[in-house]
């Protein structure tokens, strides 16, 4: 299945880990987003309509947890929510979610794509909430209703910062991201870091293994990107003090019309000697990821970052 017509099944599945909110709930619809905008007379200068499409990547309690909580923060903010299929809506916010984990901290990344009624993207929010580790609980596990909250809360936030007012002349706004962009390594960068120097901690990242559609190419660049802005040198060979960074991704067969997802990012010494892992498990909905990964490849790598330079020393 096309990442495309996995958008289209928002209204049916609500998978289970990847980013920004929950998109998908398991096999149904993401709950009850209770609220419709207003009728009155303040509704003509108020914020433009917004709905919420399933979130995908995160289990179903999750997701429906999630996404109540993001409809209540939005109507704190005085911003109408469509939920009605027959009513329309100038803006429509499509969350992914990513989740990691460490031996000490778990990370819930998430995605926020606001498109217009033409489906074109014209604003995203990034962002991420860090947890505790727990023994024997997983990643999603920790994150409890307090986490889920302050997510909806700064989402809410940023949407009410940007929002057009219905007012206001048609017409999408250039899209902006809530952080800085990272700033992508060149070809010319990475020859430069090829051999590394006396004394230098570099990293270098062979290509994801066993992922499919398009994983292989975006997921290696997307953890590339985050692994360059948070300061880690790139060299585009193993060698004296390099440290590799090697992605495995494995699919499970689909069942329920989902399928599991692991991805594990192996960081290795010079010498070929493990470090650490960093594991995440997702669900995401059956065939999703047979083509193009699209902003699913930016969250995961955006979730395992921070857990991978932890076990890269710094010199």
């Amino acid at each position: 299945m096309r990442v495309r017509e996995a958008t289209r099944m928002f209204l049916r599945f609500v998978p289970l880990v990847l980013v920004l909110v929950g998109l998908l709930g398991t096999a149904g619809c993401a709950g009850s987003l209770g609220g419709v905008f207003s009728g009155t007379k303040e509704a003509k200068t108020a914020f433009a309509p917004i709905s919420f499409a399933p979130i995908i990547g995160a289990p179903a309690n999750v997701s429906s947890s999630l996404s109540s909580q993001l409809v209540t923060a939005a109507q704190q903010q005085k911003i109408p929510v469509v939920t009605e299929k027959a009513k329309p809506a100038d803006y429509t916010v499509r969350g992914y979610l990513a989740a990691s984990q460490d031996k000490k901290s778990n990370k819930l990344a998430y995605i926020w794509d606001v498109t217009d009624k033409s489906g074109k993207r014209v604003h995203r929010i990034l962002g991420e909430e860090v947890t505790p580790t727990k023994a024997g609980r997983d990643a999603w596990a920790t994150f409890d209703q307090a986490a889920l909250q302050k997510i909806a809360t700064k989402t809410a936030a940023d949407l009410a910062k940007w929002l057009p007012q219905q007012s206001a002349p048609a017409g999408p706004r250039p899209a902006v991201a809530t952080q800085p962009p990272t700033t992508r390594p060149s070809t010319k960068t990475t020859k430069k870091t090829a051999s590394a120097k006396r004394g230098e901690v570099m990293a270098y990242v062979p290509a994801v293994s066993g992922a499919p559609g398009d994983g292989r190419k975006s997921l290696t660049l997307a953890i590339k990107k985050q692994l360059f802005s948070k300061g880690v040198k790139l060299a585009s060979a193993a060698g004296s003090s390099i440290y590799t960074v090697r992605g495995t991704v494995k699919l499970s067969k689909p069942s329920g019309g989902q399928q599991d997802i692991k991805i594990e990012w192996r960081v290795l010494d010079p010498n070929g000697g493990k470090l650490g892992t960093v594991s995440q498990a997702n669900k995401v909905p059956q065939g999703s990821l047979d083509k193009k990964w699209g902003p699913i490849a930016e969250a995961a790598a955006n979730a395992a970052a921070d857990g991978i330079v932890k076990l890269i020393p710094k010199r």
